[in-house]
């Protein structure tokens, strides 16, 4: 049977509703990476080439250049600056606005022209592109004598060689107050549709906004470092192989961010400029691979279809071969595949938590409530890769806010998830010391601390205490309300037992209807005798637990060990017959509830 992708277009019968949405789904997707303009809403704004000078007179520290500049694309990339200052009045330059994204082609260059008039010779204004990942960015300008400067920025340079190393591209402006200076910066970006601000500040402002900015980005990758070390620890300590995953992922996508917010080539490789241009392209498909794959072990896909574990897998290998591919190829095409895989990533991961969330495991909700954040945030440098929108403060950091969100809601929820896992665990492993109704020390175990207990008894030539506990009513429990009823009677009688039993006592399960209290010594008998009261006034306190106007009726039988006038020595199941006998006799007599021995 074809899955809703590979559905034949050509057949007679009707598509199913799945079926569709899957098929328009790739249908746009498809139409979007094979638009080479990105689209019907890529930008042109036409206008007139007027356009006023940049004041820099201190009333403002930030003066965006939307609708104060002017653009213009060289199809060649061959033109000079000199030439284009000279030929400005016919080549066809436009307003710039803030929404301005085009998508250069080939060796295509964008040439923004703005006049600036610093009103102040002591001040000093700067130029900031506000995003990473442009290939090569240049600011020329005259000066006094006629002389040109450039500046040059971009991940085809390594960022020590920058005009002013920082994480985004920033020049130095003239500071000429004799008039207006007109400027020309020269931008190359290609297979990424470009836009971004420019903006120029004042060097106090810039300076500030940085640290402001470095401030909250050291925040976000610290407590990703620490959670990845948690991760890794946790995952050592117990063996859980979900924390391992969780520890990829967040160090996948940390680098990742760091390399589109300029970080990873302002700090990590500062003279490595491929892999300044290169991280951003093969980080962020590897952090999708790496979500993709622990969302999958955690949710286990299988449990909803094989179809869809299936279709996850396939997806990993597909991002895997493409990311080889688009670094061989350094193509349009080969980034386009990886943008729709990517799409097709995020929806399937939506499915798997879609899925896993009906299933009403509390951990499983906390999972997706922490990767749903990322998911919405990683569809903006999607839709500004295929040029649907402009770069700006979302596309920059929405994914760093995302994350920071979604750490530490995966980490509580991977917890939360493995508590459960070993408690189950941990429960099975006390199935070998205790008793699985009530939840004390079953018989076998129960033997040996009696036994060990009359040893250090001789030894030290002191007395514990044995009590033995009869439900004298489980019968009629049985037989007036059930079976359910009367388990419920032993559960309780077991609780009343663990009240009662100090730090150092053992309590017990040792037949059907019959408990044991060893009391360690020294122990003197009106403590043992007063154990017993206790035992027999709690269990005729009125329960909620129990039938209204039901009570636990007990017996017990008081004795301390060891017991040497019988010559019973150290043999443990001859003191607990001794008991036992005695605790039949009580049985039948209605009016006493408890019996002493030895005390």
């Amino acid at each position: 049977m074809p899955t809703p992708l590979q559905a034949p277009l050509t057949s007679s019968a009707p598509l199913s509703r799945p079926r569709r949405a899957w098929f328009f789904l790739l249908t746009c997707l498809v139409w979007l990476a094979l638009s080479p303009s990105g689209g019907p809403f890529a930008a042109h704004t036409p206008g007139s080439t007027s356009t006023p000078v940049v004041v820099l007179d201190g009333e403002q520290s930030s003066v965006p250049l939307a609708g104060r500049s002017t653009w213009w694309v060289d199809a060649s990339g061959q033109s000079s600056v000199r030439e284009v200052a000279q030929r400005y009045a016919e080549l066809p330059f436009v307003v710039r606005d803030s929404l301005h994204r085009v998508r250069l082609t080939g060796d295509a260059a964008l040439w923004v022209r703005f006049d600036a008039w610093t009103q102040d010779s002591r001040s000093h204004w700067e130029l900031e592109l506000a995003r990473s990942g442009t290939d090569r960015i240049s600011l020329h300008h005259q000066r006094a004598d006629g002389s040109w400067l450039e500046q040059h920025a971009g991940d085809s340079l390594p960022v020590k060689d920058w005009a002013s190393p920082d994480r985004y591209p920033v020049f130095a402006l003239e500071p000429r107050v004799d008039g207006p200076v007109t400027y020309w910066v020269r931008i190359q970006h290609a297979r990424v549709p470009f836009s971004g601000e420019l903006v120029v500040h004042s060097h106090s402002r810039l300076r500030e906004q940085r640290m402001l900015q470095q401030f909250l980005l050291g925040g976000y990758f610290g407590m990703a470092m620490l959670l990845t070390a948690i991760a890794v620890v946790n995952g050592l300590v117990f063996r859980d192989t979900s924390f391992g995953a969780y520890a990829i992922y967040i160090t996948l996508l940390g680098l990742s961010l760091a390399a589109s917010l300029g970080v990873g080539g302002q700090f990590l490789w500062p003279n490595a400029p491929h892999l300044n241009g290169s991280a951003e392209f093969v980080l962020l498909p590897l952090a999708a691979v790496a979500g993709l794959l622990f969302v999958r072990h955690v949710v286990q896909p299988r449990r909803i279809g094989r179809w869809m574990d299936r279709i996850s897998l396939a997806l990993a290998a597909v991002l895997l071969v493409l990311v080889v591919w688009d670094q061989r190829v350094l193509d349009q095409w080969s980034f386009q595949a990886i943008n729709v895989a990517g799409s097709m990533t995020m929806a399937v991961v939506y499915a798997m938590l879609w899925a896993a969330w009906r299933t009403g495991d509390r951990w499983v909700r906390w999972i997706a409530l922490g990767i749903l954040p990322v998911l919405l945030a990683g569809a903006l440098p999607v839709l500004r890769n295929f040029g649907l929108m402009s770069s700006g403060f979302l596309s920059q950091y929405g994914m760093v806010i995302a994350a920071a969100i979604e750490a530490p809601l995966l980490m509580y929820a991977l917890l939360q998830r493995s508590s459960m896992q070993h408690e189950a665990q941990a429960r099975a492993k006390a199935l070998a010391l205790t008793e699985p109704l009530t939840g004390l020390t079953n018989r076998h175990n129960f033997m040996l601390r009696l036994h060990e207990s009359l040893i250090r008894a001789q030894r030290y030539r002191h007395h514990s205490a044995l009590l033995l506990i009869d439900l004298d009513n489980h019968a009629w429990f049985v037989q007036e309300h059930g079976r359910e009823v009367a388990d419920r009677a032993l559960v309780l009688t077991g609780s009343l037992l663990r009240s009662v039993a100090r730090d150092v006592d053992t309590a017990a399960r040792v037949d059907d209807r019959s408990f044991g209290l060893l009391m360690e010594g020294p122990v003197r008998s009106a403590q043992a005798v007063a154990a017993a009261t206790s035992i027999v006034a709690g269990g005729l306190r009125p329960s909620s637990q129990l039938p209204v106007g039901t009570t636990l009726r007990c017996k017990v039988v008081v004795a301390l060990l060891p017991e040497e006038t019988l010559g019973l020595q150290e043999n443990a199941q001859a003191h607990l017959d001794w008991l036992r006998i005695t605790l039949d006799e009580l049985k039948n007599t209605p009016r006493k509830s408890i019996q002493t021995l030895n005390c």
